[in-house]
């Protein structure tokens, strides 16, 4: 299976070139493209001595803005599998053929790294914990499967995530909304145990304001996803 990983980055200069070094040592065979989504920070002057693929986008769309640009490219280009992680460095590149296994053995249409599905030594501020844990609760009882993550950004893709969310992949900070959508679409999603550490340089984006909306898009989500038409049915039809 032809498959690509996704970067979306948003002002991660600081942590981009060591994220992008670790993945190629650890995965030299596995293409790459970074989609700088109108980065102020000079994240767009880094991208051309990176070695890997890239595309600009010319506003900031949001992160899922990025990943539905990159999802098209991936489709353009005949990929059949898309990897996408964060440009902050969380994510470990050990744990990627973990993630891509289920996609590429068709025992699910995507997966998701769960910080939570295991015993770790992964620690988030109280606050976090509890939004977590109502997330999970609510999304686990509307999608009638366990969810331990909610906002995990470590997800693959396959044949049939990758052909729908070019064109449908929530905006904005959209994970619960993404786990929503794929399963209203009877697509299967499988958690898969990680690990994850600390950001390794610059300064999330989430800041309080857009935490506060994005959790308020998410409960707006979770009354709207469900009601929607399914996409993949409707293509079907």
């Amino acid at each position: 299976m032809k498959t690509i990983a996704v970067i979306p980055a948003f002002n991660e200069a600081a942590a981009l070139p060591g994220v992008v070094a670790e993945l190629r040592q650890r995965h030299p065979a596995l293409d790459v493209l970074v989609v700088d989504d109108a980065s102020v920070d000079g994240t767009g002057e880094l991208l051309p001595n990176l070695g890997v693929r890239w595309l600009q986008l010319s506003q900031h769309t949001g992160i899922g803005g990025a990943m539905r640009a990159g999802l098209r490219y991936a489709r353009v280009l005949g990929y059949d599998s898309v990897l996408r992680l964060d440009a902050d460095g969380q994510h470990l590149p050990e744990h990627v053929e973990r993630l891509l296994e289920p996609v590429r053995t068709a025992a699910a249409d995507a997966a998701v790294g769960s910080r939570f599905r295991e015993p770790s030594g992964f620690q988030s501020s109280t606050a976090r914990r509890l939004v977590h844990r109502a997330l999970s609760w609510c999304l686990s009882r509307l999608t009638r499967q366990r969810v331990t993550d909610p906002t995990s950004g470590f997800w693959s893709f396959g044949p049939r995530a990758l052909q729908l969310l070019g064109d449908h992949y929530p905006r904005g900070y959209s994970e619960p909304e993404l786990l929503l959508f794929l399963c209203r679409n009877r697509l299967k999603v499988v958690e898969v145990p990680v690990e994850m550490r600390p950001r390794q340089g610059g300064r999330s984006s989430l800041t309080l304001p857009r935490a506060v909306l994005a959790l308020a898009r998410t409960a707006l989500a979770m009354v709207v996803v469900p009601l929607r038409a399914a996409v993949v049915r409707k293509r079907h039809a």
